[in-house]
């Protein structure tokens, strides 16, 4: 499977899923128009990706807004790995947040309080 690259626009994040290194990257504001449209084939990826083997999957976030509709999504993909870690798959995340935001850091949690997975949350100063 090749890497899938979506490079990040005034309204999208960049999104990396490179399945040779395991890795998956969110970065930058997430408020398309579309959400579904955005999110899905990154979703029809991952579920290939776990498809044949037991693998490894390291998730790096740094997002810096989410509207409603990409927040749902994001819920739609922390469910879909939880689901994957049960099975077996070594899946693990770092979400990066400005360090003096407390109430980004608490939506932060809300997100990942659903995950299986283990995950770190790292305040940055900006």
């Amino acid at each position: 499977m090749e890497r899938y690259i979506l490079e990040a626009t005034k309204y999208t994040p960049y999104i990396e899923l490179d399945t040779n290194l395991g890795t998956l990257q969110v970065m930058g504001d997430s408020y398309p128009e579309n959400a579904l449209e955005l999110y899905q084939p990154l979703l029809t990826r991952i579920d290939a990706y776990f498809a044949d083997n037991i693998k490894k999957l390291d998730i790096y976030l740094q997002i810096d807004y989410l509207n409603t509709s990409s927040s749902k999504m994001l819920i739609d993909i922390f469910t879909k790995l939880s689901y994957y870690f049960d099975k077996g798959n070594q899946i693990s995340a770092v979400w990066k947040y400005p360090e003096d935001d407390e109430d980004y850091r608490e939506q932060c949690m809300m997100f990942l309080e659903e995950a299986h997975f283990p995950y770190q949350l790292v305040g940055l100063a900006y």
